[in-house]
C-alpha cells in the first residue's frame, strides 16, 4: 500500500469524440486535452501524470484528493471552451475515485492498483445520459450528499456557452474580472454577466464544500 495514505484517482473520457473524422481534428482535440492537464494547479498535488490512453480516454491520481472536483471543473471548462464549430461541442466525463492505493507508478498511471482505482472505474461505467462528473469514496455517509452536488453541476455544466467557460475557468483559478477581461479581450461587465449565467459562484461554493468534507474524512483515517 502507498503510504496507508488517501488518493483520489480521475478517469475520464472524452464525449462524442468519433465525431472527430480527420486526423487534424483528432490531434486539435488531444492538444486541448494535454492543455487541460497543464492548467491544474499547484502541480506538486499530481501523484502520477496524467496519461490518455485508447486515444479518448485519460487518467491521473492526486495526493490532495480534496482537490479533485476543482481538478474535473478544470478539464471541462477548458474543453469546452475551445471552439470546434457549432456542432462539435468538446466535453468529457470524468469519475472521482477517493480512496487507499496498492500500488502506483508516475509513469504508467493505467497499472495502478487499489480502493481509489476501483472506485473511479466503476463509477465511470455507471455513467449514463448527461452525467458528467461523478464522485465515489470510501465513505458511504457522504456519497450521497456529493452524487446530489455531482447532479446539480451537471445540470449547470451542460449548459455552458463557450463564453461561459472561457470566463469561469479562470475564476476557478482566482483571477479577477479585470484581469479576465484583459485576457479575453472584453469588458470586465461582460465577464461578470458570463460568470453570474454560469452560475460561478454555485460552483465554487460546491468545490469548497466537497474539499472540506474530503479533507475532514481522510484526515480521520
Amino acid at each position: 500500500m502507498v503510504d496507508d495514505k488517501i488518493f483520489a484517482v480521475l478517469t475520464g473520457d472524452l464525449v462524442g469524440s468519433s465525431r472527430f473524422k480527420t486526423g487534424e481534428q483528432r490531434s486539435k482535440v488531444l492538444s486541448v486535452l494535454k492543455d487541460s492537464f497543464d492548467k491544474i494547479e499547484p502541480p506538486n498535488i499530481i501523484a502520477s501524470r496524467f496519461t490518455i490512453h485508447r486515444g479518448d480516454s485519460f487518467q491521473g491520481v492526486l495526493h490532495s484528493p480534496e482537490e479533485a472536483l476543482k481538478v474535473a471543473i478544470i478539464i471541462r471548462a477548458n474543453l469546452l471552451s475551445k471552439s470546434f464549430g457549432k456542432k462539435l461541442r468538446l466535453d468529457a466525463r470524468i469519475s472521482i475515485g477517493v480512496g487507499k492505493i496498492d500500488y502506483l507508478r508516475d509513469d504508467q498511471v493505467g497499472e495502478g492498483e487499489g480502493e481509489a482505482f476501483r472506485n473511479s472505474g466503476l463509477e465511470l461505467d455507471k455513467m449514463k445520459g448527461e452525467q458528467h462528473i461523478t464522485v465515489k469514496t470510501p465513505w458511504d455517509e457522504i456519497n450521497e450528499e456529493l452524487q446530489t452536488g455531482c447532479a446539480l453541476l451537471d445540470a449547470l455544466i451542460n449548459r455552458w456557452t463557450k463564453e461561459q467557460a472561457e470566463a469561469i475557468i479562470y475564476h476557478i483559478q482566482g483571477y479577477k474580472q479585470e484581469d479576465i477581461a484583459k485576457k479575453l479581450n472584453t469588458s470586465q461587465s461582460a465577464v461578470s454577466q458570463r460568470q453570474g449565467i454560469g452560475g460561478a459562484w454555485a460552483v465554487h461554493l460546491f468545490f469548497e464544500r466537497f474539499k472540506l468534507i474530503v479533507k475532514h474524512k481522510a484526515r480521520d483515517l
